[in-house]
């Protein structure tokens, strides 16, 4: 398996590497060396940072992934009081689980047949002119075969016929070609 680390990923280490370097040395040193060591090799070199010390860090309009990482690092390495970490990944878990239901709403299957329902019926009340157009164009003209209303068919048609419909339309397709060019087909 392969991890993809974009750009964005780069700055967010950036923001976190940047925040740990003006921290105060005994927050420093409790987080392992192979961990400083990581941001500061996976970093944005060219990324600029800007942050005041004097303002909240959720202030400071750092990168989602940057804020997450720190709340990660704050709960594993610095939070020493045990109250406060269940505190904090209860927290996280609430907030994991409105996410979750708030994507399970959005992309329910009820919902997205309803929006499509609600566009399709609005798209039959106003008749695209290009459509009509076409329609007409292909009804008078005999040699332009219209097979938009395939899609109409059963759904419990026939493997057989499926297969059927298709060389019939393959030889279709042939003759056509074959009556274009003058050649015979045998």
């Amino acid at each position: 398996m392969s991890v993809v680390i974009t750009r964005e990923d780069l700055m967010a280490y950036a923001e976190v590497d940047y925040v740990i370097k003006h921290m105060n040395e005994r927050y420093i040193a409790k987080l392992p060396q192979n961990l400083l060591d990581f941001f500061e090799t996976m970093k944005d070199p060219e990324y600029k940072i800007h942050i005041d010390p004097h303002k909240p860090l959720q202030n400071q309009g750092l990168r989602k992934y940057a804020l997450e990482i720190i709340a990660l690092l704050h709960i594993k390495y610095w939070c020493q009081n045990q109250e406060r970490k269940e505190e904090l990944l209860e927290k996280m878990r609430a907030n994991q689980e409105k996410l979750e239901a708030q994507l399970q709403e959005q992309f329910s299957t009820d919902n997205l047949f309803k929006k499509t329902e609600t566009t399709s019926n609005s798209q039959t009340l106003t008749e695209d002119p290009m459509v009509t157009a076409y329609s007409k164009y292909t009804q008078q003209n005999p040699d332009i075969q219209d097979y938009t209303d395939l899609r109409q068919e059963s759904e419990t048609e026939d493997l057989t016929e499926t297969i059927e419909e298709s060389v019939s339309l393959f030889t279709k397709i042939k003759l056509f070609v074959t009556k274009i060019f003058g050649k015979k087909t045998k």
